[in-house]
């Protein structure tokens, strides 16, 4: 993302240029020709603005927006982001030549058919170089830094990595692997530090508009990486933290020739596999860059770069298993094992920006869905008992008679507050089909419910000699109902059990689990009310927190029913009724 901003940017800036003064290519340039100090201009007003647009939300305390960057969601994406450093590191240890880099949607695809196209030119020198590497550090990493007895005795991981290093340095010296034997090595390791440079503030209200999505990106990669190792870690991180200091990184690395940071998926990888756990190791390894960068550099240009991959390569080893998740996601939760899937394909088939981009669109669709499908239990007395609640699921849970016990799991709002209300009114419709044809009479329905239930329930009878049977087994407390209704010569005989069921006589609406409701929600309450009012039947909401309370009386739901209809508990509600 950085480099397509610098291309665009200075193409219009060598554009400008050439048409103010001397028109070359039409205004045009690739990044190639691109002279280095519109690159080196852009690159660092770029970073400056990124750095400040990360402090600025960071300021304003825009971290909690990281809630959306849910465990499931953050382990597909840095799963499939540390496959794409991983592929970066294949050229480097099979010593292909000639690989064409790839950007954008695909390139992981693009990429391995090329890479195995081109598969018979692999560089043997240079894949046992690469094997030797992978297999001493993989081995050290399996049987010493991550066996407990030996960890035990040597207290302090054993610095593998480091040793690579060196001995591969020395080794490449003595045998004179680049020239010998045509392996890959650093070369060139650029000594000194830059000298600072004022960032051309011109420029920053051209890419201020432009920066935003990299802040963006830079910055949910940053937390993503963070939450990981703080999961693994057991320890919490402050978002909004994160931000200011990563924003200050930016703002202070642009006077400096630096290019926007983020989190390094590769480097913290190897950190947190040598054992660091503490910001020492971070001032450690800027220490020593710094001294590299001053006087050691020289002795590093023998390395070959097959062993910085395989060192990146095993380093990763631990979240590329992150795939083997989704095992346990879809045990437990289907939407969020798609969720996990959805990330980690997106990001692995399109691009990093574009995969974390559709892993949160994604994750906020399932979580709209959720809450606008959010269960509703009927509820019931368990046997026996006088004060437990529990849905009718349960055998043991009998209906209370004559009232219909409703919870809520989740806020009611106008995503599912028709869908709520329409499950309450369904329930009344039945309990008055019920009672009315069979028991007693009720309060009449209104027109449209009373043409629904004729639908659905019983046919009038068109002559003398029809015959109608209808057998209703219901539930109630610890009886069991059975009323049989036999309609013959337009006369009624009853043949009831030992209990006739009760006429609807309360509706009690369990709040416990509603953490909210909007306007549209008491909207809907309130019509329901007012319809039970007409119909006689009471309308009793218990266990209201107290917001919820006080959305009920500010919207005029409460002012619809008397005070003693809020209740404290469920099983309070049932013993006053």
């Amino acid at each position: 993302m950085t480099g397509g901003i610098v291309h665009t940017v200075g193409a219009e800036m060598i554009a400008h240029r050439n048409h103010t003064e001397t028109p070359v290519d039409n205004g045009t340039a690739t990044f190639d020709k691109m002279p280095l100090d519109i690159r080196l201009q852009v690159t660092i007003a770029v970073t400056l603005a990124v750095g400040l647009w990360q402090v600025l939300m960071g300021v304003f305390r825009l971290g909690y927006l990281a809630v959306f960057l849910s465990d499931h969601l953050v382990k597909g994406f840095t799963c499939a982001a540390a496959f794409h450093v991983f592929t970066s590191q294949v050229k480097l240890v099979f010593g292909i030549q000639g690989l064409e880099e790839r950007y954008g949607p695909l390139k992981l695809v693009y990429f391995y058919i090329d890479f195995f196209s081109k598969i018979s030119q692999t560089h043997v020198p240079t894949l046992i170089v690469s094997l030797i590497c992978i297999t001493i550090l993989y081995l050290t990493r399996v049987l010493v830094n991550q066996n407990p007895r030996v960890m035990k005795i040597i207290r302090v991981p054993f610095p593998i990595e480091l040793l690579v290093i060196i001995f591969g340095t020395l080794a490449s010296y003595e045998l004179d692997l680049e020239s010998e034997w045509g392996v890959k090595t650093v070369q060139n390791v650029p000594t000194g530090l830059p000298a600072p440079v004022l960032p051309h503030y011109s420029i920053i209200p051209e890419i201020l508009g432009r920066t935003f999505s990299l802040a963006i990106v830079a910055s949910a990669v940053l937390i993503s990486l963070a939450k990981i190792f703080a999961t693994k870690h057991n320890y919490k991180i402050d978002a909004n933290q994160e931000l200011i200091a990563i924003g200050a990184s930016n703002i202070f690395g642009s006077f400096f020739l630096c290019i926007p940071a983020t989190g390094a998926l590769a480097r913290s990888a190897v950190q947190e596999s040598v054992g660091g756990s503490t910001q020492m190791v971070s001032l450690v390894s800027a220490v020593i860059v710094l001294i590299v960068l001053v006087a050691l550099g020289r002795f590093l240009q023998p390395l070959p770069k097959a062993c910085l991959g395989a060192i990146i390569m095993v380093a990763l080893i631990n979240m590329l298993k992150g795939a083997l998740e989704v095992r346990n996601l879809w045990k437990v939760s289907l939407i969020d094992a798609s969720i996990f899937m959805v990330t980690l394909l997106a990001t692995l088939l399109l691009d990093v920006d574009y995969g974390l981009a559709i892993g949160v669109l994604y994750s906020l669709l399932v979580f709209a869905f959720r809450m606008q499908y959010g269960r509703v239990a009927v509820l019931g007395r368990v046997r026996g008992t006088l004060d437990e609640i529990k849905p009718l699921e349960d055998p043991m849970v009998d209906e209370v008679s004559g009232i219909k016990i409703f919870r809520l799991h989740g806020p009611l709002y106008s995503g599912n507050a028709e869908s709520f209300v329409a499950k309450i009114r369904k329930a009344m419709i039945s309990n008055v089909r019920v009672v009315s044809s069979y028991l007693s009479p009720v309060p009449e329905l209104e027109a449209t419910e009373m043409d629904e239930t004729m639908t659905s329930g019983q046919q009038p009878s068109s002559g003398n000699n029809q015959t109608e049977i209808t057998v209703v087994t219901r539930r109630q407390d610890q009886a069991t109902d059975a009323v049989i209704n036999i309609v013959q010569n337009n006369s009624l005989l009853t043949k009831a059990g030992p209990r006739q069921a009760k006429p609807l006589r309360a509706i009690i609406i369990d709040c416990s689990a509603i953490n909210f409701i909007d306007v549209v929600g008491t909207e809907k309450l309130l019509r329901l009310v007012n319809e039970c009012n007409k119909k006689g039947i009471r309308v009793v909401f218990a266990a209201c927190s107290d917001s919820v309370r006080d959305i009920l009386y500010l919207s005029g739901v409460a002012a619809a029913l008397p005070e003693e209809n809020f209740m404290s508990s469920v099983s309070d509600a049932i013993d006053e009724l």
